[in-house]
This record gives structure tokens, C-alpha cells and sequence, in this order.
């Protein structure tokens, strides 16, 4: 058995779903597992603020054996980490032992919420807003302006 499910919610989608299509403005843009249209658009961000500012150098050369330095959005050092890097405890290991403390660190891993914003170019926070010209009613809106539709397989 099949079901559908069509939601604005796409964290429901991402746990309910073994297959996700997004739909922007009635067109399908996007359809796959959550796992691989994540993996798609990008791979995890790690991004460390050192506790001292002298140490930045150091823990971008730390963060760049795990994968490819990217802008940090915190005002601290971030990596794209490479495929095959999943475990955060090496990464703060190699901090660790390169002597440098940090104040905070922070994993991201992209999400359907990412990917739909890439896929569309918008947000699903800013769908609805997008048309107010009135002719439309607000639930058409949204749904016409942004949808994950999910489907899992019951056995």
C-alpha cells in the first residue's frame, strides 16, 4: 500500500516519506528519498569559533584535513566536510590536540528545507507571501506556490 501525503512541513516529509517530490508553482522540481535529494545539494558543515582570535589560522588548517573551508555564518572557521567524514568527535579530537579551545561548535547537515530552497529558490516561509494580489485564497497560495508531497510504502 501506498500513501500520500502533502504537507508544508517538509521535517514531516523527511521522517515520514521514503520518497519526497517538491512542487513549485504545479511543477514537479524535485523527486527522490530525502537522503539522497539532501545529499544532492551539499554535504555536512562543521564550523568551530575559537576561543582565542590568533588561534583562527590554526583551525581552518585543522577544519581543512576534513574537507574544503567555506564562509562561516557564526563569525567562527567552517568546513564542507568531505564524503566519507561523519564523525564530529575526530574532527574535535584534531582541535584538541593542535591546543586549540573553541566556544562553540556546530554541525550542519543540509535538510529539505534547504534543498527546496535550491530547487525553487525560495522558501516556504516566503511562498505564500509571494502572490497577494488577492486573487487567489491563502490555502490555494501556498499550496500553488509550494508543496512537498511524500509517499511511503506500508508492508
Amino acid at each position: 500500500m501506498t500513501v500520500f501525503l502533502t504537507t508544508q512541513y517538509l521535517e514531516e516529509a523527511d521522517v515520514m516519506a521514503d520518497r519526497v517530490g517538491i512542487i513549485d508553482h504545479g511543477e514537479m522540481v524535485a523527486e527522490d528519498t530525502p537522503a539522497a535529494l539532501k545529499a544532492e545539494i551539499g554535504r555536512p558543515t562543521v564550523e568551530v569559533i575559537p576561543v582565542e582570535r590568533s588561534n583562527f589560522a590554526a583551525a581552518s588548517e585543522v577544519l581543512s584535513r576534513f574537507g574544503e573551508l567555506a564562509t562561516s555564518t557564526h563569525g567562527g572557521v567552517a568546513a564542507r566536510l568531505r564524503p566519507g567524514v561523519d564523525d564530529l568527535a575526530d574532527v574535535i579530537r584534531a582541535l584538541d590536540q593542535a591546543s586549540i579551545r573553541v566556544t562553540n561548535v556546530q554541525l550542519h547537515a543540509p535538510t529539505l528545507d534547504d534543498v527546496f530552497l535550491i530547487k525553487t529558490g525560495h522558501s516556504l516561509a516566503g511562498a505564500a507571501e509571494e502572490d497577494t494580489s488577492g486573487e487567489q485564497d491563502g490555502v490555494l497560495e501556498q499550496l500553488s506556490a509550494g508543496a512537498a508531497m511524500g509517499a511511503a510504502d506500508l508492508r
